[in-house]
């Protein structure tokens, strides 16, 4: 997989302000720039991924918004030879620094506007969604810091996409859609046994049917528990 230079970033208005939050929204402020980085920090890294999460975004704003985001540093954008070639956007660390913007907004949304139940999967949100944006926004990664290892969760009742790994490694969790070789851990279960899993309200080996190392296995669940 090659790697591209950064495009120029097309001209647009900006605050002209020296305030740095004014400076900062001339970056993240535009709409659908955010969800789109939540999307690529939650395991999604092509662009019909993307379009496809986002509903609503025209493909010409999520094609701009990604040439702004590459040309700021935030993303960066891979070539995988092939017929037809793919292209992946994956973050940089200046766009994983994103992150604690993202859960400052989650924990202001829980208090003030519509907190997140397991009762509202599958009816306001979607089970494919739930699976792969709560991992991501409930993980430590000062906690990771010495881990490098990587699961498999099945869950039998997601219907969009029943298989997704996790890999942990440098202090960061990669999400992606079904699985490739072998991991160390493999758990097959149901949305409510994975929930549980992450909010560390059983034991791995009680949330579902469990293949690796159980020592393994707590170390990725401890990445995930509360405060």
């Amino acid at each position: 997989m090659t790697q591209r230079s950064a495009p120029e970033a097309p001209r647009k208005a900006t605050y002209n302000h020296p305030c740095l939050i004014a400076q900062t929204l001339d970056v993240l402020g535009d709409r659908w720039t955010l969800l789109i980085l939540r999307d690529l920090m939650a395991g999604l890294h092509r662009y019909t991924e993307i379009l496809d999460s986002c509903q609503g975004m025209s493909p010409n704003v999520l094609s701009d918004r990604l040439k702004r985001l590459e040309a700021e540093g935030l993303v960066v954008r891979h070539y995988e030879k092939g017929l037809p070639p793919r292209v992946e956007y994956t973050l940089t660390e200046k766009g994983w620094a994103v992150r604690p913007v993202l859960l400052a907004l989650i924990g202001w949304g829980r208090e003030f506007l519509n907190p997140f139940t397991q009762e509202s999967v599958g009816l306001t949100v979607s089970a494919d969604f739930a699976v792969r944006v709560l991992p991501t926004f409930s993980f430590h990664p000062e906690r990771a810091a010495d881990l490098q290892a990587s699961m498999v969760v099945e869950i039998a009742d997601c219907v969009d996409c029943n298989t997704w790994t996790f890999d942990i490694h440098d202090g960061h969790m990669h999400p992606r859609r079904h699985s490739e070789g072998e991991p160390d851990i493999r758990l097959r279960t149901n949305i409510a046994g994975f929930f549980r899993f992450l909010r560390g309200e059983a034991l791995p080996e009680e949330c579902g049917e469990l293949e690796g190392a159980i020592e393994t296995a707590h170390a990725i669940q401890a990445c995930f528990l509360g405060d």
